[in-house]
C-alpha cells in the first residue's frame, strides 16, 4: 500500500494507513513511555483520532512522518504531565517472538542476544536511541526522520551513523 496515495474513499485509505502503522507507532510509543503499553495505546488512538481530523490527500507523501510526529509530541505532552514518574527513555519493550514455538535453545540463545542489544542500546544517547528505532523498527527515512523529531537532515544521519559505530564497538567489546 502506497500510504500516500489517496484513494477515492477516504474511510478505506484511512483503514490501510491505519492497519500499516498501527503497530510501529505502538511499538515507538511504547518504548518512549518505559514499555507502559496501555500509555502507548492511549497516544497512538490519540494518533489516529488526530489523522481524522484532518483534510483527506492533506498530507501526501509524508504520511509516516507526520504520523510519528504527532505520535511523539502526544507522548512527549503525556510525560510531561505524569507525576509518578520522570521521563523514561532507557528501557526498550521487547516485542513478542514471530513464531510461538520456537526451538527452545534458539529461542533462548535470540532472547540473550535480544537482552544485550538492548543494553547496548540503552547506553545510547536518547537522540540516538530514538533515531535508530524510527529508522530500524519503523522503517522511515531519513528525511521522515527529521520532520517526525524536528531534526535536520544531516543530524539525523550523524546521530545514526554515530550509534552504529557504538553498538558495532560494544559488539566487538563483548
Amino acid at each position: 500500500m502506497d500510504s500516500g496515495h489517496l484513494p477515492d474513499d477516504p474511510a478505506c485509505w484511512l483503514n490501510q494507513v491505519v492497519e500499516r502503522y498501527q503497530r510501529p507507532l505502538l511499538a515507538y510509543a511504547a518504548r518512549m513511555l518505559g514499555g507502559d503499553l496501555e500509555a502507548a495505546q492511549d497516544a497512538v488512538q490519540e494518533t489516529f483520532l488526530r489523522l481524522c481530523r484532518v483534510p483527506p490527500g492533506a498530507l501526501e507523501d509524508r504520511i509516516a512522518a507526520w504520523l510519528f510526529a504527532v505520535c511523539r509530541s502526544r507522548v512527549i505532552d503525556m510525560q510531561r504531565t505524569q507525576t509518578k514518574e520522570p521521563r523514561a527513555t532507557a528501557r526498550f519493550a521487547q516485542d513478542p517472538p514471530a513464531d510461538p514455538a520456537p526451538d527452545p535453545a534458539t529461542a533462548c540463545q535470540e532472547a540473550d542476544r535480544a537482552s544485550q542489544l538492548a543494553k547496548w542500546i540503552a547506553q545510547l544517547a536518547p537522540g540516538q536511541q530514538e533515531v535508530l528505532r524510527l529508522r530500524l523498527d519503523a522503517g522511515l527515512s531519513y528525511r521522515e526522520i527529521a520532520e517526525a523529531t524536528g531534526c535536520s537532515v544531516g543530524s539525523v544521519g550523524s546521530q545514526l551513523h554515530d550509534a552504529i559505530r557504538q553498538l558495532r564497538r560494544a559488539s566487538l567489546q563483548a
